[in-house]
């Protein structure tokens, strides 16, 4: 049996163990959301809040730790990927128009390239454009501002800094993907993040290198292909 498989069947029984003894809480992921989707996107976010309630970084941190729910409908986080502009400009008035909360996984150098070379960082890092909505002025990922207000009633989290394999790098490429993402969300939003998940969704322990760094930049959740880990009791300290 492939390492792979091993893995896979690690984590299908791993799921079946928390299916059985916990409420179910589910995650749908979004990554880039156009205005030419702005009708369907509209009606699945409608759905989710006729059949599950928002959930926060408090809410998932109770759960995670007791087990238990505490409100009357199942939990859905709704991850948007990335951090394209569109997230802003759609998709943040479809959540708030539905009293949904969407977790915003953005990745730092996107933010940070220029705009003029938007375009090109996402094509080189494997950020998929799938219209070219933007083309006018060529900003396609979200401005700081427009984070910090995401921040104010929706959950900003750290998808690394240039959506790229981390095993592969070098140590000090390594850091600045984990410790350096965290550092400079930390820097814009006035406090430190809370959730990480870094290119191809490998879970806390899959890494010990990458452990340690993600224990260092003080995460308190990892998001992974399978499952979502509460790494430490409490937020970050900025």
């Amino acid at each position: 049996m492939s390492e792979l498989a091993r893995q896979f069947d690690t984590e299908s029984a791993l799921i079946a163990d928390l299916l059985a003894t916990r409420p179910l809480l589910s995650a749908l992921n979004f990554h880039n959301t156009p205005a030419r989707r702005r009708d369907e996107l509209d009606r699945q976010l409608a759905h989710v809040a006729r059949h599950y309630t928002p959930v926060d970084e408090d809410d998932l941190d109770a759960w995670l730790a007791t087990g238990k729910w505490h409100k009357p409908k199942p939990g859905m986080v709704l991850a948007f990927y990335e951090g394209y502009r569109n997230g802003h400009d759609v998709i943040r008035p479809l959540l708030e128009k539905h009293g949904l909360i969407g977790w915003f996984f953005v990745i730092t150098g996107f933010i940070d390239a220029p705009v003029a070379k938007q375009l090109d960082y996402a094509l080189a890092h494997g950020i998929e454009m799938e219209t070219r909505e933007y083309a006018g002025d060529g900003r396609y990922a979200l401005s700081w501002d427009e984070i910090r207000a995401l921040d104010e009633t929706h959950v900003v989290a750290s998808h690394a800094r240039s959506h790229r394999p981390i095993a592969p790098m070098t140590a000090t490429e390594r850091r600045a993907e984990v410790v350096g993402s965290q550092e400079r969300l930390t820097g814009m939003l006035g406090h430190a993040v809370r959730t990480f998940v870094s290119w191809g969704g490998p879970a806390y322990g899959d890494d010990r290198a990458v452990d340690r760094l993600v224990d260092e930049a003080g995460y308190q959740f990892q998001f992974s292909n399978f499952r979502i880990q509460r790494l430490r009791a409490g937020p970050p300290s900025n």
